[in-house]
């Protein structure tokens, strides 16, 4: 059973990526179609976008911890509101660009408050400490779904109403912030488990404490892993497109393999979460096993020669990132010293935003000069060497 901060917390987070999985698909097409910019043009744009929303994060993790957890979040929301609505009014170039990089810096600034309140409300519910941030990951992909879904139809029906709904839909997340902000600290809560971990238990565990030197060592392998398996993955958000019209598919055979991605992740995630945790204890464990399910998605497209081989692809993927992606936080957030969640957060969201702003980039230069063989072909030994890596991590474990 949910409580309320858990509630409003799943709320904003759907809110939030209904807004990212409008918005993305929109960028490209505006900036060359109705501007009429080239795509050199609209690339360097997004890649500005991108490194604005990573100083987001940044940002946001260090005024998370050391500012204030409500008005870091506030702040975001309402830069990133207020962004969307000027660019509703003025969307001619060179003011969009400008006015995207306000959007960016404040979505990344939100986005990593967001995560940061997930790691201390699973803090505060030990008992649903991993389910919390897999219930938060699913609620994610609802959100981008249903957004992707609504963007065609309100993009072809009007250029304001498209800028103008995120800035509504941020400003509901705004009004939750401020009228529910004790709730999501978790007051009562925190003070209810604290209470509660005062009291001496034989049964009681107590944290195997690291180094600064093995702390270090274990962000930096998380870190690593995180941009390589996001260089991966943002492939199938760019170049695949192109690798399957190659093929003699459709736009929309493409567009349709993310619906299938969103469905199957509604069933996958809780029926592997629920047996992965049972057989795989440590995290680092269950990191390493959704890695190499997913780098063994990239064997099947050199050679996939019709849709049904993508489709089963895409399920191993979906298989995968079910596993990885809601349990890298976690681990993370396991590793956090008190009062310095919104940093370790900011290590994920910074290096996977990273990942997400390099991978199409690289990916098109290696499939360009070599083959998209050999691009798929180091993704698969890339994703898998950092698994492995994933090993080396020495976690919190108890005695």
């Amino acid at each position: 059973m949910l409580d309320a901060q858990q509630r409003w917390l799943l709320l904003i987070n759907i809110v939030f990526n209904l807004v990212m999985g409008f918005i993305l698909p929109v960028n490209t097409i505006f900036i060359t179609k109705n501007l009429h910019e080239s795509m050199v043009v609209a690339g360097f744009a997004l890649m500005l976008y991108s490194g604005f929303m990573m100083l987001g994060n940044f940002l946001g993790g260090r005024l998370f911890d050391r500012f204030s957890q409500r008005k870091t979040l506030v702040g975001g929301f309402t830069l990133a509101a207020i962004g969307f609505l000027l660019i509703a009014k003025f969307h001619t170039w060179p003011v969009y660009a400008g006015l995207l990089l306000m959007v960016g810096l404040g979505m990344g600034i939100a986005y990593t408050a967001v995560n940061s309140y997930t790691a201390i409300a699973a803090q505060q519910h030990p008992q649903q400490y991993q389910q919390i941030f897999n219930r938060m990951y699913l609620s994610a992909n609802v959100g981008i779904a249903l957004g992707s879904m609504g963007v065609s139809s309100i993009f072809q029906a009007s250029i304001f109403w498209t800028f103008f709904l995120p800035a509504v839909c941020f400003f509901v997340c705004l009004i939750i912030v401020l009228t529910h902000g004790a709730v999501l600290d978790g007051a009562a809560v925190s003070h209810v488990y604290q209470a509660n971990s005062t009291v001496a238990s034989p049964n009681k565990k107590k944290p195997l404490q690291l180094s600064r030197q093995r702390l270090r060592i274990n962000l930096v392998l998380i870190c690593i892993t995180v941009l390589i398996v996001w260089l991966g993955y943002s492939q199938w958000d760019s170049n695949l497109s192109l690798y399957m019209l190659d093929q003699g598919l459709t736009m929309h055979d493409y567009s349709l393999l993310f619906s299938i991605n969103a469905a199957s992740l509604i069933i996958v995630q809780p029926l592997m979460n629920r047996f992965i945790c049972r057989w795989l204890p440590l995290l680092k464990s269950q990191i390493a096993l959704g890695l190499g399910i997913m780098g063994s998605s990239f064997i099947l497209l050199p050679g996939a020669r019709n849709y049904g081989q993508y489709i089963l692809s895409m399920l191993i993927l979906t298989i995968g990132e079910s596993i990885t992606f809601p349990t890298i936080p976690a681990l993370l957030s396991k590793f956090a010293p008190q009062g310095r969640q919104g940093t370790y957060q900011s290590f994920y969201v910074v290096f996977g935003s990273l990942g997400r702003a390099l991978g199409p980039y690289l990916g098109s230069l290696i499939a360009t000069e070599i083959s998209f063989a050999w691009l798929f072909g180091l993704i698969f030994g890339s994703v898998i060497l950092v698994g492995l890596g994933m090993l080396a991590v020495k976690e919190v474990n108890y005695s």
